[in-house]
Formats: structure tokens, C-alpha cells, sequence
């Protein structure tokens, strides 16, 4: 990649990071690869920024300044459009959900985005209790499940096998008298599109949820947004 034109800031030092874990994933951001899109030493860095810890908060924060969750008439709808946006954002900024995970809100933008999710479920009427919970399951599997999704490309690209073909190889050894279920549903279970088991997992979470709603109302089916005909 050419070499950047724009003055060296903390500004810039954190777009570049961006783009970094844009193109190959939050791992390969260092003070070195940053530092060669400048053409500049490692050490030029660090009038801007402490460390790399610190670098990647910010690369993190930033990140999550793009993720803008469409606008919702229903809880559930709106709830839906923060997970879809999380999902979309996180999956073009390979490593980034995985280390959410491992460390928490990075700046100010991670609060912004849990007080969206939140007042999503508490503007449904429901209680600080059920607030709490449908918001740490929708986070928990939006994370989850974009990590496990980046960690499967990370394989593919790597050109190391997948959980998949190592699961289908295995049906092929097991005793479909003894274990006829999974012989049964496997080669389904096992292929099931990721896009899909988001999906249907986020219903999942949404219509235990809807349980617990006082003001119940119309609900539009399951993977569907207001408006939006089922296809």
C-alpha cells in the first residue's frame, strides 16, 4: 500500500489503525504497521499515542462510531436493527468482537451503543430486570457469534480445515443405530448459514423477551422488519 500523505496526528495514527483491521483483521494493528503507512518510525508514534493498548482502544472506539443502528418503530425491531448493525460493523473489522469480549467498552461509543440496546427493552415497559438480561444476551450473542464467524475465515484463509468438514468427516465414523438423531440431522446442523443461526437465535432472544412485555402489540414475524413482508 502507498505510503499516507496525511500529517501525522492522533487523528490520522487511528484512521490508519482502521483501516488496518479493515484489510487484515485487528491483530496485524502494531505500532510498526501503522508507523510504515507514514513512512515513519515506530517511535514517531508515541507523541500521539501511549502504546499499543492504547491504540487500540482508540481503533476500537472509532470503530464503534460507525455502527448507527437503523431506526425502529417496535422494541423488537429496534433491537434487531442494533444487532444487525454491531454485526455488520464488527464482521468488516475482522478481531474486533473477539476482543470486545476479552476487554470491555473501549470509549465513550460502547456506552452510546448500550444505552441504544437498553433503552430499546425499557421503553417496551419492561422492568430493570428483564432490561438487564435481554440486554447482556443480545451482546453476548452478537459477540459471540461474529468471533466464531471471523475465527472461520480466519481458517479459510489460512487454508486450515473447518469445523464443518472436521463434524461432517465424523458423521461418516458414527453408528447411525446408536446415535440416529445426530446421524439424522447432522449434514443440516452442520451447514446450517451463518447469517441463518444469527437469525434464529436473535428471535430466540427477542421472543423470550416479548414474554415479558406489558404492552404487548402487533409483532411482525420472526427475521422481518417493520413493513416488511416475509419472503
Amino acid at each position: 500500500m502507498a505510503p499516507l500523505t496525511t500529517t501525522l496526528s492522533r487523528g490520522s495514527i487511528v484512521e490508519a489503525a482502521v483501516d488496518i483491521t479493515r484489510t487484515e483483521g485487528l491483530a496485524a494493528v502494531t505500532m510498526r504497521a501503522v508507523a510504515t503507512r507514514f513512512t515513519v518510525t515506530p517511535m514517531a508514534l508515541y507523541r500521539y499515542v501511549a502504546d499499543r493498548d492504547e491504540l487500540i482502544r482508540l481503533t476500537a472506539d472509532r470503530i464503534g462510531a460507525l455502527i448507527r443502528p437503523a431506526p425502529a418503530a417496535s422494541w423488537q425491531d429496534q433491537v434487531r436493527a442494533w444487532a444487525h448493525a454491531q454485526r455488520s460493523v464488527l464482521r468488516a473489522h475482522p478481531g474486533l468482537a473477539a476482543w470486545l469480549m476479552d476487554n470491555g467498552p473501549a470509549g465513550p461509543e460502547a456506552y452510546r451503543l448500550l444505552e441504544s440496546l437498553a433503552r430499546a427493552f425499557a421503553d417496551a415497559g419492561l422492568d430493570d430486570a428483564h432490561v438487564v438480561r435481554g440486554t447482556a444476551q443480545v451482546m453476548s450473542w452478537t459477540f459471540s457469534r461474529v468471533a466464531i464467524e471471523d475465527a472461520a475465515d480466519a481458517r479459510h484463509r489460512a487454508g486450515r480445515p473447518g469445523r464443518t468438514r472436521a463434524f461432517l468427516a465424523g458423521l461418516d465414523q458414527i453408528d447411525p443405530n446408536s446415535h440416529p438423531t445426530a446421524a439424522r440431522i447432522g449434514p443440516a446442523l452442520f451447514t446450517l448459514p451463518m447469517s441463518e443461526l444469527f437469525e434464529s437465535g436473535l428471535d430466540s432472544i427477542i421472543a423470550s423477551l416479548a414474554a415479558a412485555d406489558p404492552h404487548p402489540g402487533p409483532q411482525n414475524p420472526p427475521g422481518t422488519a417493520s413493513g416488511e413482508a416475509p419472503g
